[in-house]
């Protein structure tokens, strides 16, 4: 059966949703950014489990007040099963993107200088191997569940009723732009246009998820061993 049939009779998030969430997303986020900087320097890998456990659980907290103020159907939001080869596509676009990151960041540093944005996380994946598990479950996990599902459950769901290039491009946008600016942006784009076309094609966020963890987790394991 086709995907796209079996669902036309599910509302879809729209503007309502998009504004929840991102509002709710946001404002949490700035509360758990405060308790951040209140996190002295020589506590670094504590503070980089903080915040990616943080931003993991303020994205659900959004997601759920999203998901209650009007549909509540957690199918309309990409919860559907899907044959295990988008599974496995999934993991292997991963590891492909993990791979283009490399390249993107290479060409990155070559024009630009900029603080390192990522030493908190570098230094928890550094602090063996009981630091490094807790990191993988906050930041390969735990993180990816919560942005899956504000900016493709709920913010790429809602801008696919437009064409691909509001639906996947706009949505990666904002979850690029929700990075920050640094080479951060960059890899979160990349990650939002996979996702999100995925996302689009079948209707499930599990494939984008798996995309997610795999990019993720490849990244802390490289700190761990960088």
């Amino acid at each position: 059966m086709n995907v796209r049939s079996n669902s036309a009779h599910l509302a879809r998030p729209d503007s309502l949703e998009v504004t929840v969430v991102l509002v709710s997303y946001f404002g949490l986020l700035a509360i758990i950014s405060a308790f951040m900087l209140r996190i002295p320097d020589d506590q670094a890998a504590f503070r980089g489990n903080f915040g990616m456990a943080g931003n993991g659980i303020v994205a659900v907290l959004a997601f759920t007040a999203a998901f209650s103020i009007r549909i509540g159907n957690f199918r309309a939001f990409g919860f559907r099963t899907v044959p295990w080869k988008w599974m496995l596509a999934g993991a292997a676009i991963g590891f492909a993107a993990y791979g283009a990151s490399h390249v993107m960041e290479s060409v990155y540093f070559l024009l630009v200088t900029e603080v390192n944005t990522q030493a908190d996380f570098q230094a928890g994946a550094k602090e063996g191997i009981v630091p490094l598990l807790i990191l993988l479950f906050t930041g390969a996990l735990l993180t990816p569940i919560g942005e899956e599902l504000v900016f493709r459950a709920v913010v790429a769901n809602a801008l696919n009723r437009y064409p691909a290039g509001i639906g996947v491009v706009g949505s990666a946008l904002i979850f690029a732009a929700a990075h920050g600016p640094s080479v951060i942006f960059f890899n979160a784009f990349l990650i939002g246009i996979l996702t999100a076309f995925l996302f689009r094609k079948t209707l499930s966020i599990w494939p984008g998820l798996v995309v997610h963890v795999v990019f993720n987790a490849l990244w802390l394991v490289t700190y761990a061993l960088a």
